[in-house]
């Protein structure tokens, strides 16, 4: 640290401290420190800092918040060389931090077919057409992101594949991730049949009238063609996880927590421009791969290795914290929309189903005893009540284990109020996915009918019981810009029209300035680095975003029309809205 960067937020309190004691003149005449570098005035800056939660103007020196404060009070801290940013009255915000995601070189937005919220299934084919017209011949056709619940609720089938590509192997992805559609290329190839025997909780859909394939894979059986998928080479991978960065700067996003694709993040740390702040989450899917010992034993390794190599970059001294292998995904069950969510009553629409578990409750027990017992925090994908459960009596067993930073529930989409306070007991993190609840307005009261709808993604009890929750995108399962996330939390309405336009379960709706607390220091506060971003707080890393335009107050629908106009990192734009 420089002596500059030592001082400036001390002097820089006092000078702020003076100037507004008294109208002396005497009293406020200039500190002699150096001059910010950047300062932006005219403000509505949401701080994610209770001690000042709303200000109009702030300064950076050497990347870091020096001053905030009022207009004069800040710009009176400037020289000849200080930029100034003029907010306009715009809203600005701390940089965001995305607590769940899957960005990575092969997102369907840089490689293969992105059909993520197109309703009409006739533009889905298109759309296929068009990108089987680009691609080399013989290369699979990967991507996805496909909903059937925003039409008509049926899913589509390899037939609609196979009578435009019926050469060239495809393997699309459901939003959700946890279901894929094939055709019979792909099928073929990989020896895919009516009777082929799927994994645990996995299905290979049959038709029940011909006995035949549909084409749709579930769970653990979209294995049996994603195996044979050819991987990216290095190359493409890479320079798709560069342009990632830029897209999720676009949208206002400096921090992700995220799991996959370790590897090429390294990469981007060590050769590229790194401008978002990860931190990693390796992904054991659940006691189909080697024993969790084994797991976790080369994942301790692993993140030795990672920290020394960031280390060597040097890039850290001067931009902050870019990459931490930190904790360890696992999961337990599939989802709603799929009937793969473990339930502790039977679905409504599926008599005698509750759904089955992907890992046992006991071998769950035993993974995160091994994981935590290491000191690695854990998190774990548990969307039923039944899996949610379950997961809480695997962290109450292994309460005992000390870990640096707190373990964490992912999805939660169906819970039972009794185990709310569990998660306070037991310090759980509840990490949730506003657009989840938006866009499965269709399909929740179907499988669980109406009484236990008042159970589905309950942000505001979790809140009002003192749990700490998070926001995240589940990002490619739903949009990954976070002011659609935050949306969804503040108002709970279907942008589909769903549940005729109203509000689904109003009373669990958050406010603006909990839904950004959710994306920003709640975010970091469950990292090494919560006292070092995630708030627009003297000290800490200037990451930060300027909105086009004003969060009204009391908050509206026309919030829904706002934009990022410009992203920070470290005091540094990363992004800036073309006009």
């Amino acid at each position: 640290m420089t002596l500059k960067q030592t001082l400036l937020p001390i002097m820089s309190a006092i000078a702020l401290l003076l100037t507004g004691c008294s109208d002396d003149q005497s009293s406020s005449a200039p500190v002699d420190i150096s001059a910010p570098d950047l300062i932006v005035i005219n403000g509505d800056v949401y701080t994610s800092d209770p001690s000042a939660a709303r200000v109009q103007a702030f300064a950076i020196t050497d990347g870091k918040f020096s001053a905030i404060g009022s207009n004069e009070q800040v710009q009176a801290l400037a020289d000849a060389n200080t930029r100034i940013i003029n907010a306009g009255g715009n809203t600005v915000t701390p940089g965001l931090i995305d607590a769940h995601s899957h960005v990575s070189g092969n997102s369907p937005a840089v490689a293969g077919v992105d059909l993520s919220y197109v309703a009409d299934k006739t533009e889905w084919l298109y759309m296929i057409t068009e990108a089987d017209k680009r691609m080399p011949e013989g290369e699979w056709l990967i991507g996805g992101n496909w909903d059937h619940t925003l039409s008509d609720g049926v899913y589509p089938t390899k037939q609609m594949l196979d009578k435009i590509i019926p050469d060239r192997p495809a393997y699309l992805t459901h939003i959700d991730g946890h279901y894929a559609w094939v055709n019979s290329k792909a099928l073929e190839m990989a020896g895919v049949t009516a009777e082929t025997e799927a994994p645990p909780g996995g299905e290979v859909v049959v038709d029940a009238a011909t006995g035949d394939t549909t084409g749709i894979l579930l769970e653990g059986a979209q294995r049996l063609v994603s195996n044979i998928v050819p991987d990216r080479s290095d190359m493409q991978r890479q320079e798709g996880l560069a342009k990632m960065y830029k897209y999720a700067n676009s949208f206002g996003i400096t921090g992700l927590h995220q799991m996959g694709g370790l590897e090429d993040y390294l990469h981007i740390i060590e050769n590229g421009d790194p401008t978002m702040r990860i931190w990693y989450g390796t992904w054991n899917r659940g006691g189909i791969n080697e024993p969790i010992e084994s797991v976790v034993s080369k994942i301790v390794t692993k993140k030795a290795e990672v920290a020394s190599r960031v280390s060597a970059t040097a890039k850290e001294e001067v931009t902050g914290p870019l990459l931490n292998l930190g904790f360890v995904k696992l999961i337990n069950d599939g989802v709603l929309s799929a009937h793969t969510a473990v339930l502790t009553e039977a679905y409504n629409d599926r008599e005698g189903w509750k759904g089955e578990y992907i890992t046992s409750p006991e071998d769950l027990k035993h993974q995160v005893q091994v994981v935590t017992a290491a000191g690695l925090p854990v998190a774990v994908h548990s969307i039923g009540d039944a899996a949610v459960a379950a997961t809480l009596d695997a962290f109450e067993a292994a309460k005992d284990n000390a870990v640096p930073h707190p373990n964490r529930i992912e999805h939660i989409e169906i819970v039972h109020p009794e185990d709310i306070v569990r998660f306070k007991d037991l310090g759980i993190i509840a990490s949730m996915q506003p657009n989840h609840a938006t866009n499965s307005i269709v399909y929740v009261p179907e499988r669980v009918g109406p009484q236990r709808t008042a159970n589905a993604y309950v942000w505001r009890s979790m809140l009002d019981a003192g749990v700490p929750v998070v926001f995240g995108a589940d990002y490619f399962t739903s949009p990954l810009s976070p002011l659609i996330q935050i949306a969804d939390a503040v108002f709970r309405v279907s942008p589909f029209g769903f549940n005729d336009g109203k509000p689904f379960h109003p009373e669990q709706a958050v406010t603006f300035e909990e839904a950004l607390m959710a994306y920003t220091q709640a975010g970091a506060n469950i990292t090494p680095w919560k006292d070092e971003i995630g708030s627009i707080t003297i000290g800490k890393w200037a990451d930060f975003v300027v909105l086009d335009g004003k969060v009204p107050t009391p908050i509206n629908v026309s919030f829904r029309n706002l934009a990022v106009e410009a992203t920070y990192f470290a005091g540094r734009e990363v992004y800036r809205k073309s006009e």
